[in-house]
């Protein structure tokens, strides 16, 4: 019986492992989830007048939910927003004005960034075509489906699987110390080839070159090319405005496509600032594109064509050019 109760007890770790554990989130449409920014949008606004509704609203925002877009599904966390409200909550009146604008930039910074996308970013068809010209290079030649060889190598295993649960359950005392030793043996051959694969999957990691992964919503996602055209664009309609804020993001995107942080759907101006770090020679010249957005942008301030093309200059700086 013991040997049978030990069998008994790896086949269901192996089940328990095996088994998916599937994310729960709420799907919403793009057009949904700009809604429901712009509605916590107006209750953090609602803050400055009666801070006593941010724990209200803490229980009102999910911690993450699943974004339909045309690429798939995407999940956005608002764990940062919630931290950031709990904050609030627990400030006192003092700290309170300034961690309410940090809120209200954060909030403002997801809504624009997913207007961005849902105006001429949802079509991820370029990334399509590119993953297209990868796969149908020479050494992705030779990927195809199981052979014949696989499916008879296939069968060998169920057979050898279906030979040892007979012999784990057979019951016989005499055989209880060649039970005991087998599968000691299996866990050992496992153990063994988890630590191998594991050895190899680092060593690859390592000498695989550096790609960057392409996250919707995010800064590069576009690529700063893009972002810059359509600057130039409304500057040349005189839209000064809007031509500096997408200037600013256009030197983010560089930035993120050269590496300077790993990509992320909802940052604020200011966190791009902290991530780069005062010591980074790029530093002076973010510091500049945000102190400028801050004031064009999001204080509302009035811009001119000097303004645009100081942005340029900072952003030939960066090697936007």
């Amino acid at each position: 019986m013991r040997n049978r109760n030990i069998a008994g007890l790896v086949l269901l770790m192996m089940m328990f492992f095996c088994l998916p554990f599937p994310a729960r989130a709420e799907s919403v449409s793009v057009a949904e989830y700009r809604r429901q920014l712009q509605d916590i949008t107006a209750k953090v606004d609602s803050l400055q007048s009666h801070p006593e509704g941010a724990g209200e609203l803490l229980k009102e925002i999910p911690d993450q939910i699943s974004v339909s877009a045309g690429s798939g599904e995407i999940n956005v966390n608002y764990k940062t927003l919630k931290n950031d409200l709990a904050a609030f909550s627990a400030a006192n009146e003092q700290k309170r004005p300034g961690t309410l604008q940090e809120l209200q930039a954060y909030v403002k910074a997801m809504d624009a960034a997913a207007q961005d996308y849902e105006k001429s970013g949802s079509d991820l068809s370029p990334q399509h075509d590119k993953l297209t010209q990868i796969l149908s290079r020479r050494e992705f030649n030779k990927v195809k489906g199981p052979s014949a060889k696989d499916a008879f190598l296939t069968r060998i295993y169920r057979w050898i699987g279906r030979l040892l649960s007979k012999l784990f359950f057979a019951g016989s005392r005499t055989n209880f110390n060649f039970m005991r030793v087998l599968i000691y043996l299996f866990v050992a051959v496992a153990v063994s080839l988890l630590l191998i694969w594991t050895v190899r999957k680092f060593g690859q990691q390592r000498a695989a070159p550096l790609t960057r992964e392409i996250i919707p919503f995010s800064p590069s996602a576009r690529g700063w090319r893009t972002w810059l055209a359509e600057a130039r664009d409304l500057a040349q309609h005189q839209d000064w405005r809007n031509a500096i804020h997408l200037a600013y993001w256009a030197g983010v995107a560089y930035l993120e496509e050269h590496g300077a942080w790993k990509p992320n759907r909802a940052r604020t101006p200011r966190e791009y600032l902290r991530l780069i770090g005062t010591r980074a020679a790029q530093y002076p010249t973010l510091a500049f594109l945000t102190r400028k957005l801050e004031i064009v942008w999001y204080g509302y301030g009035s811009a001119t064509e000097a303004d645009f093309q100081e942005t340029l200059g900072q952003l030939e700086k960066l090697g936007c050019r």
